[in-house]
């Protein structure tokens, strides 16, 4: 029954359909509605039919060429950009350790920021602790030499990597140097000196643990055991016979 019904009611809906679509083939139009253009749209500038956005690039009939994209006027810099004055040579490498000081202090922010610029920027060649052994290196098989060790290298400019000024490191970053390449577009200027305090820290925790494993060394040679046997390295030993 209620397929009857449903068949009946799809007949009826077509009947209609075919009966409403068939024109009157007798029927005249008013001349008024001819016409070879098409209308005029009301209201089409003030709403979203025809955008009236500036497309990037694009020309500009405000100006007398057209040209959309303008040079800066003179001695201006884009909002948010810090021009870097320093050339990309050894004499700017140079004057930048000489002047370049570091705008912020090691609050925990700073440090914390640096840290995460550190992990995806850096750690990968450099390593967790600076010592040149991130896994780019690690994994390369001996293809990539690996970076100077923060601790205790010294950089290919002949200072000792941890005594080199904030404003060579700066440098290096901006423009890179040697195997490592610019990292300008990467980060910026702020983050370049946040990440130069969380070098500073892996420095001196580095250091703290190279002299402490250089005090217990020393400790070594005046041990004293229970039964009263004074331990002594063997180039004391040495020094000792050739006396």
């Amino acid at each position: 029954m209620k397929n009857s019904n449903n068949i009946s009611l799809l007949m009826f809906a077509g009947v209609v359909l075919i009966a409403s679509s068939c024109a009157e083939p007798d029927r005249k139009y008013s001349e008024e509605l001819k016409h070879d253009v098409p209308f005029h749209q009301y209201f089409g500038d003030l709403d979203m039919y025809t955008s009236p956005s500036i497309e990037t690039y694009g020309e500009n009939s405000i100006y007398d060429n057209n040209m959309g994209s303008r040079h800066p006027v003179a001695g201006t810099i884009p909002r948010g950009f810090m021009p870097y004055m320093y050339p990309n040579t050894n004499e700017g490498y140079l004057m930048a350790g000489d002047s370049l000081k570091n705008p912020f202090s090691n609050t925990p922010e700073n440090l914390a920021k640096g840290a995460d610029v550190y992990t995806k920027f850096c750690l990968h060649c450099h390593g967790a602790t600076g010592a040149g052994d991130g896994p780019v290196i690690s994994g390369s098989n001996g293809k990539f030499p690996p970076p100077t060790s923060y601790v205790d290298g010294v950089s290919s400019g002949g200072d000792k990597m941890k005594d080199l000024p904030v404003g060579k490191m700066y440098h290096t970053i901006t423009y890179g140097r040697n195997m490592m390449g610019s990292h300008a577009s990467q980060l910026t200027s702020e983050e370049r000196w946040k990440v130069i305090l969380h070098v500073q820290a892996l420095i001196k925790q580095g250091q703290a643990e190279l002299d402490k494993s250089g005090a217990s060394e020393s400790e070594e040679t005046e041990v004293v055991t229970a039964d009263g046997t004074e331990i002594i390295d063997e180039e004391q030993n040495e020094t000792e016979e050739n006396q």
